[in-house]
């Protein structure tokens, strides 16, 4: 037979047993390439080709039926499981929940969403309850629950109950807890910025007056109040004319506060440049980077990805890229390879995990699973152990029970089930009832959790996008990109014009009316808080008119009721204003950073970057709890500060 028609016979023999092979065989494209190899052997080199177009295809039938069953991996599972129409919805969800907990996957959060979005039907507080238990560590699910239940009507703290839950399940939700982390540090740092900002602002506008007195004072000549006022101005706008914004107005102020200023108003300046410079660089720049946390860690993204039960192809070729020397990656294709059934995998994964990190409890559980799925018990009890010496858990204790049970050792299955309730008999008594009445129980995977990925945020902040933009709104030249430079010029600014303050001649407000006391005016006053004309009516001589000096002190009172209740109006409505007139300036930044925090959370009460349905209500409900705990520490420090005032 020529070689051509023996070619064309194994292949119409391979054809004919792909097509009759039964569904479970895998795909016969591999075994085609291999007959053709065959036929093109060259005999005497490797495998020797077959004699025959009867044994090539004997060959080929061999090797294309496969009668091993197909492995069905973890998403598999749980889509089987989700999808297959069951006696009842209870059954359904409790079906896909053992499944995604033996496979590490806590949160279903695309079947969660497709619940609350009424896929199933239902009323509203019934698809809530659903949606909770398949993702039970998701803020828009539970709020969505506390919301029904209030509506209700007939349980009101049940509601409330479920409200807080809400707002703890944050933590333990990785996306979630990343988008309020990022959108709570964002609104934070700008907080800090502008309060610092104002709080400048303020200490040193207090004392304009008198640097526009002392300025004129070294022109020649008894310069007019326009020429006083003209270079104030131009000594404030310097800075901004060289391009260094607001931030550049405020490094002038500082100085004006600490030369006029007593040691607490330098104290309060020192602090507002403090917050500012912390609110500006580090805090922007941690949001920056947990914002953008999918976008600048590529790796990160694709741990994330996979532990969330989505795989892309590219994400594979970057874990495994970074395996070697990135603890995060190594995980994740641990966790990939045991949820897509590959145990031996995942077991060589978890075997350099646990000699890289033999302390991670999390990591010794996950090898454990791992091993008593591929029946080496012992090994499997002695890492169970050492991940609850590491960190007593409920939920290694009843892997470590079901462990026992498979050893068909009772006592021990008793004592760990036990100590297991003691720690969290909701959470045991849940995984109980996943397992029901099948003989051989299950065992749960932990994720990797959200304190492995906050630590890589604060490790290394990748994105300063973020910062540069609002300090370019505030600082655009040099104070706003070199934070060394910043803190330079304002340390500079509080030792220099501190020492200054101090060593010459300032002008002051008298104590009792208010007017300008300068001892270059009035050699006189040199020395005294109050001014001349005070002087002479509150310590009269004798030859002062009595009935002249009591109206004019009628009229200083009456004068000072009407500026009193000004004052309070603008201690209750400008931010930081009672500090400063209870001459307490710290209050007046505290003060200001209540204030300005209640603002801003609400401005962004439903996150700064849009919601990537983790948050649902829960956004505006956190935002309005800080911010009326902000408004309440505001009008705390305006009480206080008035009744000092009062009592001054």
């Amino acid at each position: 037979m020529t070689p051509r028609r023996s070619l064309l016979t194994a292949f119409c023999a391979v054809i004919v047993a792909v097509v009759s092979a039964p569904a479970a065989a895998v795909d016969g494209s591999e075994y085609i390439d291999a007959a053709l190899a065959g036929v093109n052997e060259i005999p005497g080199e490797g495998v020797s080709a077959p004699k025959s177009a009867a044994g090539i295809a004997h060959a080929t039938l061999a090797m294309a039926v496969d009668t091993r069953p197909a492995i069905e991996t973890g998403l598999e599972r749980i889509e089987r499981a989700w999808t297959t129409p069951t006696g009842s919805l209870d059954e359904r969800v409790t079906l896909t929940r053992r499944a995604s907990l033996e496979f590490g996957i806590w949160n279903l959060d695309a079947q969660a969403r497709s619940v609350l979005a009424g896929s199933l039907g239902g009323d509203r507080l019934e698809n809530a309850r659903v949606a909770v238990r398949l993702a039970p560590d998701l803020p828009a699910g539970r709020v969505e629950l506390a919301r029904a239940i209030w509506l209700q009507g007939d349980a009101p703290m049940a509601a409330l109950r479920a409200a807080l839950a809400a707002l703890t399940a944050i933590p333990r939700h990785l996306e979630a807890s990343l988008w309020f982390g990022g959108s709570l540090l964002f609104i934070l740092g700008l907080c800090f910025v502008i309060a610092g900002i104002w709080c400048i602002a303020l200490v040193g506008s207090a004392a304009l007056p008198h640097v526009a007195h002392d300025l004129g004072d070294l022109l020649p000549g008894k310069a007019p109040l326009f020429a006083r006022v003209a270079m104030l101005a131009s000594l404030l706008l310097a800075p901004v004319a060289l391009g260094e914004g607001l931030f550049g107005l405020c490094a002038v102020l500082s100085a004006v506060g600490c030369f006029y200023g007593d040691l607490r108003q330098r104290l309060t300046i020192f602090l507002a440049a403090s917050l500012f410079i912390l609110g500006a660089y580090p805090v922007l720049q941690l949001a920056g980077s947990t914002l953008e946390t999918f976008f600048a860690d590529p790796v990160a993204e694709a741990a994330i990805s996979t532990a969330q039960g989505f795989t892309h192809p590219v994400d594979q070729v970057r874990l495994e890229a970074a395996a070697a020397s990135d603890p995060l990656a190594a995980r994740a294709l641990a966790m990939r390879a045991r949820r897509a059934g590959t145990l031996g995998e995942a077991d060589a994964h978890y075997q350099k995990l646990l000699q890289q990190a033999p302390d991670d409890p999390v990591i010794a559980n996950n090898a454990a699973n791992v091993r008593l799925n591929l029946g080496h018990m012992e090994s499997a009890l002695a890492l169970y152990r050492r991940s609850v010496e590491l960190r007593p858990d409920p939920v290694v204790l009843f892997n470590l029970s079901q462990a026992h049970g498979r050893a068909f050792q009772m006592d021990e299955l008793s004592n760990a089930l036990a100590e297991a309730q003691h720690l969290d008999g909701e959470l045991i008594a849940e995984l109980t009832a996943l397992q029901g009445a099948e003989p051989v129980g299950f065992v749960v995977d932990q994720p990797f959790g959200t304190a492995l990925i906050w630590e890589r945020i604060l490790r290394s902040i990748h994105s300063d996008r973020m910062a540069k933009e609002i300090r370019s709104l505030f600082a655009p030249g040099r104070l706003g990109s070199d934070s060394v430079f910043a803190v330079s010029l304002f340390g500079a600014i509080l030792v220099v014009f501190g020492v200054l303050g101090g060593r010459i001649s300032r002008s002051h407000h008298c104590a009792r009316c208010g007017h300008t006391v300068c001892a270059r005016c009035d050699p006189e006053s040199r020395g005294r808080s109050i001014c001349a004309s005070c002087t002479q009516l509150f310590q009269p001589s004798e030859t002062t008119d009595r009935e002249l000096r009591v109206a004019r002190i009628a009229e200083l009172r009456a004068r000072d009721e009407r500026v009193e209740r000004w004052l309070v109006v603008a201690a209750v409505l400008i931010p930081g204003a009672a500090g400063l007139l209870a001459k307490r300036p710290v209050r007046c930044l505290f003060g200001s950073i209540f204030a300005v925090l209640a603002l801003v959370v609400l401005i962004w009460r439903n996150g700064v970057v849009p919601d990537p349905m983790v948050a649902g209500a829960t956004a505006p409900l956190v935002s309005i709890l800080i911010a009326a705990i902000s408004l309440l520490g505001y009008f705390v420090i305006v009480l206080l500060s008035l009744a000092t005032r009062r009592n001054a």
